[in-house]
């Protein structure tokens, strides 16, 4: 079988491998750095599922101008490290390709050089990478599986032919669930034997691929597998192009050649935008791979003769070229395909000179915390008789909101005002705290059943417009002895409405991920008791018993009608790093982002209801 220019890494395999000048005029240079990635070998892997509508194919041949590429997927981010699993099918440990992976991580690949007597022989490779199943055309002598979509229709081409020279004829195929279809592009100028291959699928059942003329050119297309109709994938400026993959936006990624022999990869997007791929100092460019968040996968060139190498590498608009070398294959590493999740396939040359199949998943540092949140305030009260026998209030409270004043009582049941107030309130230093002693207003010989002592949110008398709200109560003891005195109590926290309802004890649990790669923080919080309608959270510095600044705001968590928060997530990006162990906690307040903070000062929205340190 002849060799595409989609495995120039790989000496030995279908054909003659494509000719690769030093860079010279042709396709525009996309900018960007030429980091290096690898790892060790490892079997992990990713997977998911998406889909989505691409352009219809037309019938007649267009020409695209190059206009710049449209952005990336906002939220994805280029993976910076892999690990890496060597997959080989035992029929043949010595040459295997992995060309195309899905998002169920079903691989599309080959094994055997295609030297005469070493013919291709297509497979796909599901149940994480071990369960391999041979795919061939029927009547063929060799086959090439390249491509796989998510609904399960591969792509590749196969030939007649095994000769010693390699110069065989070619026919793509679609393979719709053990229907080979032959596919070749309508021309009457054709190589000799004919040269079709179909390398890319997406999961609108769109293929690309090229032909060869008899000039020994190639000229890159789309197929339309249901409709049967062919699309010509023109690059401006270029004598020779192949069309090597589509993504579920209809992006086409591939390479072209110019007249001066210049090899670069390129962007094409659906609108016919176009962005030419070179990397830095390389002699060659091949993107062979693109995925629905416009990241491209590839291959490049440096040196010439016995010193070429050859790596793989990925590439988006935000994040540039990143150079990614199998361990075991550094120099000789092709990247050949690339699904939704950021994983990897492709192939490198061992040291025994084996070809082998390369799976490289992202290696992601998460750093993850199951914190338990704890409702605030929290604290103890210890009553006594003062020295002119009136009652005193020994208070010790953390979790307050830094700098507030608090009114204090002792409300029972039946009674609609408190039984005992005291004379000044309960004020929290900047951290939070307070401790003081209180002394109740005038003397009280018993107390009635079913009494507590209360902490209201506010003071209501001396804040008359926010009197309701100031007269919430936020923590409370238990139920005090009628002759209270030397009585020491817990202090739990509420969260009521302004009409006195609540929703049940507050509670809460939160998972806090940090992603090292992505550079992201992600909170997900499980909360009840709380009021229902919006609730601000941060991470601070310092600790619940303590509190500091603001480290980083989430977007506001809704409690439902019951006062419920089920399985939220709310994500921070652009984080450096994880805060270190023991110096931030997780704060989720009383009221929303827009009302917490006024004129630089908390108000009484900012009451801290459940926090836990990290």
């Amino acid at each position: 079988m002849r060799k595409t220019f989609a495995y120039v890494a790989a000496v030995a395999a279908v054909g003659a491998a494509a000719a690769c000048t030093p860079n010279a005029t042709g396709l525009a240079s996309s900018t960007g750095h030429g980091s290096t990635t690898s790892g060790s070998p490892s079997s992990s892997q990713g997977s998911s599922a998406s889909s989505s509508s691409m352009k219809g194919a037309m019938d007649q041949g267009s020409s695209y101008g190059m206009q710049g590429t449209g952005a990336d997927t906002a939220s994805y981010v280029q993976p910076g490290s892999y690990s890496f699993r060597t997959v080989n099918d035992a029929a043949d440990p010595t040459f295997n390709q992995l060309l195309g992976v899905n998002n169920d991580g079903v691989i599309a690949g080959y094994f055997g050089s295609g030297a005469q007597g070493h013919p291709n022989k297509g497979y796909r490779v599901a149940g994480g990478a071990s369960s391999f199943v041979n795919e061939n055309v029927p009547g063929s002598v060799q086959t090439q599986v390249t491509a796989i979509n998510n609904r399960g229709v591969t792509v590749g081409f196969s030939s007649t032919m095994n000769n010693a020279n390699q110069v065989n004829d070619n026919t793509g195929f679609a393979d719709l669930g053990g229907s080979f279809r032959p596919v070749a592009f309508p021309t009457k100028d054709n190589a000799n034997p004919q040269v079709n291959q179909l390398l890319g699928v997406n999961d609108a059942d769109v293929a690309v691929g090229f032909y060869t003329d008899g000039a020994g050119n190639d000229h890159g297309y789309e197929y339309n597998i249901d409709h049967r109709s062919f699309h010509a994938v023109t690059v401006s400026g270029s004598t020779s192009s192949t069309a090597a993959a589509i993504n579920d936006r209809g992006d086409v990624a591939g390479f072209a050649t110019n007249a001066a022999g210049a090899t670069d990869g390129f962007l094409l997007t659906e609108d016919g935008k176009l962005t030419g791929l070179a990397y830095p100092g390389a002699s060659m460019t091949q993107a062979l791979g693109v995925n629905d968040h416009r990241e491209v996968v590839g291959v490049y060139q440096v040196g010439s003769g016995d010193n070429a190498q050859t790596h793989g590498f990925t590439w988006t608009s935000k994040g540039g070229f990143k150079t990614v070398d199998e361990p075991n294959g550094v120099g000789t590493t092709t990247v050949n395909g690339v699904n939704d999740e950021g994983v990897l396939v492709g192939f490198y040359t061992d040291a025994n000179g084996n070809t082998d199949g390369m799976l490289a998943s992202p290696g992601r540092s998460v750093t993850t915390e199951h914190l338990n949140l704890s409702a605030m305030p929290t604290g103890t009260v210890t009553l006594n008789r003062g020295a002119e026998g009136t009652l005193t209030a020994q208070l010790t409270v953390l979790g307050l909101t830094p700098g507030s004043a608090h009114t204090v009582e002792i409300v029972a049941p039946g009674h609609s005002s408190p039984v005992a107030s005291f004379s000044s309130p309960l004020t929290a230093d900047t951290t939070g705290r307070a401790s003081a002693t209180l002394n109740a207003s005038g003397s009280i010989s018993e107390l009635p059943e079913g009494s507590r002592l209360v902490i209201l949110l506010g003071q209501p008398a001396s804040d008359p417009a926010n009197a309701a709200l100031a007269a919430e109560p936020i923590a409370k003891s238990d139920q005090l002895p009628s002759h209270p005195y030397g009585f020491k109590s817990e202090l739990s926290a509420v969260d009521v409405n302004t009409d006195g309802t609540g929703a049940g004890e507050l509670s809460g649990r939160a998972t806090v991920s940090y992603d090292a790669t992505a550079h992201t923080i992600s909170v997900t919080l499980n909360a009840t008791g709380l009021t229902p309608g919006a609730h601000a959270a941060h991470i601070h510095a310092g600790s619940c018993q303590s509190q500091g600044a603001v480290l980083y705001m989430l977007m506001d968590f809704q409690a439902d009608a019951h006062g419920n928060v089920v399985n939220q997530t709310r994500t921070v990006t652009g984080v450096q790093s994880m805060p270190a162990g023991g110096t931030w906690y997780l704060n989720l307040h009383l009221g929303t982002s827009n009302n917490i903070v006024a004129n630089g000062a908390p108000t009484l929205n900012f009451r801290p209801l459940l926090c836990a340190n990290g």
